[in-house]
């Protein structure tokens, strides 16, 4: 068995897209259990390649390790059929056919037992690795290659169902999201007769959210909550309790009255909408609309949800670095509402219970990924513990 990394060095220059002379550049994000993942793959020059590739050349068959970063200990078997060149963050293991099934290392890696073996002496604070000797000194069992073939072949079945089963179950809850979103897009776009277009300061007072001195620790406490980008939930709802200010705090800062929504109007959560329960404060990512007391808040929130409101906010921010757009231009986006306040908090409550059927089945799709990754451990650990 033959182990080795690849290239220390990085490329010049590097492609997203194919092309004449331009050669796959795999590294450890297109490493994950059982498969590559080539969503975000890059490609090198040829001059790049035939420098390195001499030196390390993966064949089909061949084990893939991830040795250094976040994916640290993810594996995978070679499916490409074609020369590429690798990174030294990934490990190319090069097994006897006739000894090791590559299947059966591959597998055992993702065991407990094996992660444990390969990861134990994982060093480095801030990026995790592990060194090609202690992949070397690592002890895996041994047992008769028919043996081998016959685990492969058991859990090769098992993880291809329970893949399956993610995909359902993921499905599932996409077709809900898109049942939702298509509610939303339809009610707003196709309104009902008598319904009016206004700008939001026209409807309710619009502001900023301030951050008060973070050097003077009295401005925080718990008398009211301070939210932050972060404590948006999926649902609108937000986190009370991560954050708080003293009454000190609150002067320097803006109340946010109980029944305002809330939209991340600056980097790369722009556009993230929430609605309050209580008043508070935000910081200065955060734009606040409270309605006048003809307007319904959670109408308003789920309209800014729609792909319409977010595109126009989008198109009216400042396209630098990371977008943003002011409160100015952010109060002159205008929404549309029926005049009657009771139709307002009828059409919310339909989306109210089409979004808790969403989150509902988003909830049992996160509980039956745990559930299944829970059954690939124990699957795992029967087979390399002579159980299976």
């Amino acid at each position: 068995m033959t182990i080795q990394d690849g290239a220390h060095e990085s490329p010049q220059r590097q492609f997203d897209s194919p092309g004449e002379g331009r050669f796959l550049y795999i590294t450890s994000k297109n490493i994950r259990n059982n498969f590559l993942d080539l969503k975000k793959v890059s490609y090198v020059e040829a001059d790049f390649h035939n420098r390195i590739y001499p030196r390390c050349k993966p064949n089909v068959g061949d084990v893939l390790l991830t040795k250094d970063g976040a994916n640290t200990g993810n594996v995978t078997i070679n499916t490409l059929d074609e020369p590429f060149s690798l990174l030294s963050s990934v490990c190319l293991i090069k097994t006897k056919p006739d000894v090791l099934h590559s299947g059966f290392l591959s597998y055992f890696i993702q065991s407990p037992e094996g992660l444990q073996s390969i990861l134990g002496q994982m060093t480095g604070a801030a990026i995790k690795r592990i060194i090609l000797r202690d992949i070397k000194l690592a002890v895996i069992p041994l047992p008769p290659l028919s043996e081998q073939q016959r685990i492969v072949g058991i859990l090769d079945e098992a993880f291809e169902g329970i893949a399956t089963a993610k995909a359902n179950a993921g499905k599932n809850l996409q077709s809900a999201r898109a049942l939702f979103e298509s509610h939303l897009q339809s009610v707003f776009a196709q309104r009902e007769s008598g319904w009016v277009e206004k700008r939001l300061e026209e409807i309710g007072t619009t502001q900023t959210g301030s951050t008060p001195k973070t050097s003077d620790r009295a401005n925080y406490g718990n008398f009211i909550p301070f939210i932050k980008p972060a404590d948006f939930n999926a649902n609108g709802s937000l986190d009370y309790e991560n954050d708080g200010l003293s009454e000190k705090g609150l002067m320097e800062a803006r109340n946010i009255a109980v029944n305002s929504v809330l939209m991340v109007c600056i980097g790369a959560t722009i556009g993230k909408c929430g609605y309050c329960d209580r008043d508070i404060v935000t910081n200065q990512q955060i734009n606040a609309f409270t309605p006048f007391k003809d307007i319904f808040h959670k109408f308003v929130y789920y309209q800014m949800l729609t792909e319409n409101f977010q595109r126009r906010m989008l198109l009216s921010s400042a396209q630098a670095t990371l977008p943003i757009i002011n409160k100015s231009k952010w109060s002159a986006l205008t929404v549309v509402f029926p005049p009657k306040l009771e139709d307002q908090k009828r059409i919310a409550t339909k989306f109210d219970t089409l979004c808790e059927e969403t989150q509902r089945l988003a909830s049992i799709y996160k509980r039956k990924l745990t559930a299944l990754e829970e059954l690939k451990k124990s699957l795992l650990h029967q087979a390399f513990s002579g159980q299976l």
